[in-house]
C-alpha cells in the first residue's frame, strides 16, 4: 500500500470515528435534557412573544434584550418568575417539564446577546422634534399630552430601539397584542390595542377612531377629537376593522436619518420617575 492511501485511509477512519462520537454526545446531551435553543425560541414564540413582542423587544410587556433583567438578575430567578408568574399580568407556566424550561431560560438569556447597540441618536434634539411634531397631542409623557395614543412615560422600558423605530416607519406593524385566553370570540383572541376602526350607523353617520374595548354584543371606540362612543352592534351598518392600520402617520421620509436616531435615542430614554 501507498504511503497516500495508507494516509487517505487512516484520515477516512479518522473522520468516520468523529461523526461517531459526535453522534454520541447528541444523543447523550438529549438524553439529559440539554437546553436546545430551537426549542426554547419555539416555547417563547408560542408562550411569550404574544407581550414580550417577537425576539424579545417588548410589547406590552417589557423589553428582554437587555443585558440584565430587574426582576431576574440569575437564571434561578428567571426560571421561578417564569412557573410563578406576575399576578394578574403574566401567567406562569406550570407545566413545563425541566428540559422545555431550560430550553426557555437559555432562549431567553440569548436575547440580550443579540440586543443592539445604544441609540446613537441625540436625546436632547429628540425631545425637541417631538415638541415640533406635536406628539404630545396623542401621547402622555410624565402626565401631560393626549390619550389617543399609548402612554409613553415608560416607554423605554418596554420597548427596544428596533421596536420604537419600526414604530415610528412602519406604526401599523408595530400595535401591541393584549392577550384575552378567556375570549370565546374568535376577533377578540390576540386583541390588538389602537387598532382603527371605521363604524357606519344606521342613520348614515361615519365614526373613525381607535377601538377601545369590544365583545361578542358592543364595541367602544374614541375618534381622533378625543370623543368616547359605545355601540351596540346589532344597531350599527358596518364596522370595518382596519387591521395592519394605524391613525398614527408614519414618518418614513418625512425626517433626516439622524433625526429618527434622534427621536428614537429620547423614547429610548423615557423610563419613567428616578
Amino acid at each position: 500500500m501507498s504511503m497516500h492511501a495508507a494516509w487517505g485511509r487512516r484520515l477516512g477512519v479518522s473522520i468516520v470515528t468523529l461523526l461517531i462520537a459526535a453522534a454520541h454526545a447528541s444523543s447523550a446531551a438529549a438524553q439529559q435534557g440539554a437546553p436546545d435553543a430551537g426549542l426554547g425560541k419555539r416555547l417563547f414564540d408560542g408562550q411569550c412573544a404574544v407581550c414580550h413582542g417577537s425576539g424579545g423587544n417588548g410589547g406590552e410587556a417589557p423589553d428582554l434584550t437587555r443585558p440584565r433583567l430587574p426582576r431576574a438578575p440569575e437564571d434561578a430567578a428567571l426560571r421561578s418568575l417564569i412557573e410563578t408568574g406576575i399576578p394578574p399580568r403574566m401567567p406562569g407556566l406550570r407545566r413545563l417539564n425541566d428540559a422545555d424550561m431550560d430550553s426557555l431560560v437559555r432562549y431567553v438569556r440569548s436575547l440580550a446577546r443579540v440586543s443592539e447597540a445604544a441609540s446613537v441618536g441625540d436625546p436632547q434634539k429628540g425631545h425637541a422634534l417631538f415638541d415640533k411634531l406635536n406628539c404630545g397631542n396623542c401621547h402622555v409623557v410624565n402626565g401631560e399630552g393626549g390619550t389617543l395614543g399609548p402612554v409613553l412615560t415608560e416607554i423605554g422600558l418596554v420597548r427596544g430601539a428596533a421596536h420604537l423605530r419600526q414604530a415610528l416607519v412602519d406604526p401599523g406593524a408595530a400595535l401591541p397584542i393584549r392577550p384575552l385566553p378567556q375570549s370565546n370570540v374568535p376577533l377578540l383572541k390576540g386583541f390588538t390595542e389602537y387598532l382603527p376602526v371605521r363604524i357606519v350607523t344606521l342613520d348614515g353617520r361615519e365614526i373613525r377612531g381607535v377601538r377601545l374595548n369590544e365583545d361578542a354584543i358592543t364595541i367602544q371606540v374614541r375618534d381622533t377629537a378625543n370623543h368616547f362612543y359605545s355601540f351596540r352592534k346589532d344597531e350599527v351598518k358596518s364596522i370595518e376593522r382596519e387591521t395592519g392600520k394605524s391613525l398614527m402617520p408614519s414618518y418614513q421620509g418625512r425626517m433626516t436619518a439622524a433625526e429618527l436616531d434622534d427621536l428614537v435615542a429620547y423614547l429610548s430614554g423615557l423610563r419613567g420617575a428616578r
